[in-house]
């Protein structure tokens, strides 16, 4: 038996008990490519069908993988839940510390929108969205994905903190977070104006911390319009021989304090597993699919393959 026969029967013992679908050979070509991930490191579909097993040329095996891309009975959601109701089955006492985090694929024609669960310094898929273009996105695009990851999320763990960078600095999204029943720690422009409880109005660049310092501050309004009333947790990072001290500006509905700064740094430790998808692994920020549908599908593949990676990793199978 082959390394990507026997990875195949792996992945098939456990799936083929946790998903049902409609045709069976909907499950097999899922299967292989997850294999065709694993064993390429990659989601460039060429390099994926090498691994897929048959007397075709390689252009057939592509061409077969294609068509399971585009099967619109291949419902991401229903596909991917019970995978993930079976990885998550001993989250009830966890806080589950959720990453938002978008990557530009296509050649700038697509923005890929991750939800992803940490754990350790790796993260899990939990859900995905494609859209077009380039940009911050507007919290409406993905009010959907965050409800139904709330409502997926709400009897499985003990309670969420919602981790974004300043990409999602909008005030919508603390709003959203507190409508989802939701904590969050959010990154926060240096040059956003805070109005602070002893009445300087000012930006956050410009409280006079030094380097070395890291201050904290409650009940603050943010924004010239006062469009938000929480809590900021303010530092100067370390730095190293790459990346030079910066200042470091959390936004959260819960207390400033140091716990702030370490729940946001969750985030940070899971840059590892972003740069394996966009360049350092899995090389998504070169696929050259033109469909988000399809792309959504090759995402929910490579979501297996991340999750097979992670949980061999902490017992041996998921």
């Amino acid at each position: 038996m082959s390394n990507s026969e026997e990875l195949y029967s792996r992945l098939q013992g456990t799936l083929s008990t946790l998903v049902k679908v409609r045709n069976i050979a909907e499950l097999k070509n899922w299967i292989w490519i997850v294999v065709g991930i694993l064993q390429s490191e990659s989601v460039a579909l060429s390099k994926i069908a090498t691994y897929i097993p048959g007397e075709t040329q390689a252009e057939s095996r592509v061409t077969k993988i294609r068509r399971w891309l585009m099967n619109f009975h291949v419902d991401v959601w229903s596909f991917y839940k019970p995978v993930l109701e079976h990885a998550l089955k001993d989250w009830q006492n966890e806080i589950a510390n959720i990453i938002l985090d978008g990557v530009m694929v296509g050649g700038g024609r697509w923005q890929i929108l991750r939800l992803s669960l940490a754990h350790g310094q790796r993260a899990i898929p939990l859900a995905w969205l494609v859209v077009p273009g380039t940009g911050i996105p507007q919290v409406e695009k993905l009010e959907e994905m965050l409800t139904r990851t709330a409502e997926f999320l709400r009897s499985r763990v003990k309670t969420v903190n919602f981790l974004a960078d300043r990409g999602f600095r909008d005030c919508d999204w603390a709003k959203l977070c507190l409508k989802l029943g939701w904590h969050y720690d959010i990154r926060t422009a240096n040059n956003t104006f805070v109005t602070l409880r002893d009445g300087r109005y000012r930006r956050i660049d410009e409280l006079g911390l030094q380097p070395g310092q890291r201050y904290y501050f409650q009940d603050v309004l943010f924004t010239q319009d006062i469009q938000l009333c929480a809590n900021l947790s303010v530092l100067w990072t370390d730095g190293d021989a790459k990346h030079a001290p910066e200042l470091l500006a959390i936004v959260s509905d819960q207390r400033a304090c140091r716990t702030r700064l370490r729940e946001y740094s969750v985030r940070m430790d899971a840059e590892q597993s972003f740069r394996d998808d966009k360049s350092g692994g899995f090389d998504m920020a070169d696929t050259h699919l033109l469909h988000a549908e399809r792309l959504e599908r090759l995402l929910l593949a490579l979501a297996i393959a991340k999750l097979w990676c992670h949980e061999l990793g902490e017992q041996g199978s998921f």
